[in-house]
């Protein structure tokens, strides 16, 4: 005779999906995530360090010398192509870390408060370099009124 004490266990039922293919998925969208800043930082790499502007300035009447207008001219431009290159380098090793934690089937906790600070940083960090370039940029469209 049972006891009435005794709680009977719960039944699983057999149509409830794993719970690693939710982990999973969110890795496959992480993964996918860190290759798409790879290929857009890698890009934006490109054509920063390989633009450049030619203007002719009028030295004097009928002469006109072309002045060549870089990247590395700039401590602006030149701090967003390094910012760039951090966020290049730490998505690799971050996609790399991301596909071994995938094919591990899991992340640890403690990974995942890694990336959440690191993604952070690396946000502020390359958001600081595009408002110094943006902003140095603006002014040599616009230029400045004031002065």
């Amino acid at each position: 005779m049972p006891s009435i004490n005794t709680p009977e266990a719960p039944l699983k039922s057999a149509t409830a999906p794993p719970p690693e293919s939710k982990s999973s998925m969110g890795l496959v969208v992480d993964v996918a995530l860190r290759v798409l800043l790879l290929a857009t930082g890698l890009v934006a790499i490109i054509v920063m360090v390989t633009s450049k502007q030619t203007k002719m300035i009028p030295v004097a009447q009928g002469l006109a010398v072309p002045l060549d207008a870089k990247f590395n001219q700039s401590p602006a431009f030149i701090y967003f192509v390094a910012a760039l290159s951090v966020a290049c380098l730490y998505s690799v090793i971050t996609f790399v870390l991301s596909v071994l934690a995938l094919m591990r089937g899991g992340i640890s906790t403690k990974m995942q408060f890694h990336f959440v600070m690191f993604d952070a940083l690396l946000l502020g960090i390359v958001a600081a370099a595009t408002g110094a370039a943006g902003g140095v940029a603006y002014i040599g469209l616009k230029g400045n009124s004031h002065t």
